[in-house]
């Protein structure tokens, strides 16, 4: 039969920024997550077996027909990250003799989500942002690592198993994902009560004042969002992460300690209450993705008193967050990085603008601040010149090379960056 969509009345047509629901009734749903078997088949074969039961010789075998692995590590960014995160909750990093198969997993910006599975006509490529794929079920308890009571659920359980499957794990989001993704509960109870113990092969980092994915335009224009859109780039952090978890698994060196925002510290709090400063001709959020259950996903409807409860960081002075991976763009700023951004027209107004976050430029002199009414310190008032810029980013630089949390090679380049700036011209 025909397979176009026609609306009506006549001559109606596809607004932008609106979500259109066509539902019709369906049959015969494809079988979904046996790619999690897959998965683990595949890494358990080329890990453990020299020739396939046909007697194929591995990729990985020498001349001599001999396998010389001794450890797999599972690296997965936004979709495939919450694929891991899923890969362990549902049993699959053991082989069917047991043995394990990821000695180390890291997952970026994947937030508290996992894979919208095991319900008919599932659709795993989905995922649940505050406009877009609002009501499909991707984030479902348990969220964090440790076991724990979910009171909305009434289930108890937690990511790892405790079975001796249980890789290292590291998990790093950006800025946005506590906005959109509910990362906060990743180190929390699901109602944002109390921090949680996270388990001694759990590390935890939020990359402050970055975006999901980083931003490809060097220009930081707005594209569909109000405010110009976030340059600062969580790459170098993860790198030096995916090195610390090689030598987690491979050497037993323990990686850094978690840096997030933490309820004990005073820096994780509420979207309204973050302190950020009143920047001229910034629009500001003051609330991240609701994350409620609501019933059957094809009939979605919100049941009142079911929602979670995600927070995000405090921020600084400058409306830099205050806690996190704090890289040199942030520690050493030329301006304020959110990971948060909102719509402009004709997106609906208020809402968070998919997954990316802001930048507003500091001004450069005093005067230039004074005129526009902005709060925060020009670049001039705050460093005395070039060299003083340079050195500050140096030693920002440095302090975190030496916590294993950005490499020598990162570094000479935030260094070098420092003393391109345009800033000072």
């Amino acid at each position: 039969g025909p397979r176009a969509i026609k609306l009506l009345p006549e001559g109606t047509i596809f607004a932008p920024g609106l979500i259109y629901d066509f539902r019709y009734p369906a049959k015969d749903p494809k079988i979904v997550g046996i790619g999690f078997a897959a998965t683990r088949d595949l890494v358990s074969f080329l890990r453990h077996e020299a020739r396939d039961r046909s007697g194929q010789a591995s990729p990985l075998a020498d001349e001599a027909g001999k396998l010389h692995v001794s450890h797999a590590i599972g690296f997965g960014i936004s979709q495939s990250g919450r694929y891991l995160r899923d890969h362990i909750a549902q049993g699959f990093n053991a082989d069917e003799q047991g043995r394990k198969v990821f000695d180390g997993v890291l997952a970026h910006i994947s937030g508290i989500g996992k894979v919208f599975m095991n319900a008919a006509f599932a659709q795993p490529f989905r995922t649940n942002t505050q406009h877009e794929d609002h009501h499909f079920p991707e984030n479902a308890f348990p969220f964090a690592h440790a076991s724990m009571s979910d009171p909305i659920t009434g289930r108890t359980g937690g990511l790892l198993r405790g079975d001796g499957s249980d890789p290292f794990v590291i998990e790093v989001n950006t800025s946005t994902e506590y906005w959109q993704k509910g990362a906060s509960l990743l180190a929390t109870d699901p109602l944002g009560r109390r921090d949680i113990a996270v388990p001694r092969n759990v590390r935890l980092f939020m990359i402050a004042g970055t975006q999901h994915g980083g931003n490809p335009f060097s220009d930081a224009t707005p594209g569909s969002c109000v405010n110009p859109r976030n340059p600062h780039d969580p790459s170098p952090a993860l790198r030096a992460l995916l090195v610390a978890l090689q030598d987690w698994v491979a050497a037993g060196v323990a990686p850094p300690a978690s840096r997030v925002p933490t309820m004990a510290s005073g820096t994780l709090v509420a979207a309204a209450r973050t302190g950020f400063p009143a920047i001229p001709d910034m629009a500001l959020a003051d609330r991240g993705n609701h994350l409620t259950l609501f019933g059957d996903w094809a009939t979605p409807q919100h049941q009142p008193g079911k929602a979670y409860v995600p927070m995000v960081s405090k921020v600084d002075a400058d409306g830099n967050e205050a806690a996190g991976l704090r890289l040199p763009d942030i520690a050493v700023p030329l301006g304020t990085y959110t990971g948060w951004n909102l719509y402009r027209a004709p997106y609906p107004a208020g809402e968070l603008c998919d997954r990316e976050g802001s930048f507003m430029a500091f001004a450069k002199t005093k005067a230039e601040r004074e005129a526009r009414h902005d709060p925060r310190p020009s670049i001039a008032e705050r460093y005395a010149g070039r060299s003083d810029y340079v050195r500050k980013t140096s030693e920002a630089a440095a302090a975190l090379v030496k916590a294993r949390l950005l490499l020598p090679e990162d570094a000479a380049r935030y260094i070098a960056a420092a003393r391109a700036s345009e800033a000072f011209e």
